[in-house]
């Protein structure tokens, strides 16, 4: 799946009841990643990161694990790990 990063997500903390967004997506997943979720990336200092589907009518912010160097990423780019809603009421 192709996506972009969202800017200036950072400043929206974890929902109540998880530790940042990365538990958040753990937890909703029921799986632990290790690796960056972007292709061709195998950094393992992860992060839940905010991003939005590329090319796509749904605007929705959706968290996925990548490394930190990804997460400054300006351009468009693929991943594999599943993406989670960010839940509506940030």
């Amino acid at each position: 799946m192709k996506v972009k990063n969202v800017s200036g997500s950072s400043r929206f903390a974890a929902p109540n009841g998880y530790s940042s967004w990365l538990d958040y997506w753990e937890k909703q997943t029921g799986t632990k990643k290790y690796t960056c979720g972007a292709i061709g990336c195998s950094n393992n200092d992860l992060v839940g990161a905010h991003v939005q589907k590329a090319n796509s009518s749904d605007k929705r912010w959706y968290i996925t694990p990548l490394c930190k160097a990804c997460n400054q990423r300006n351009d468009e780019f693929d991943v594999f790990w599943d993406l989670v809603p960010v839940p509506s009421n940030l």
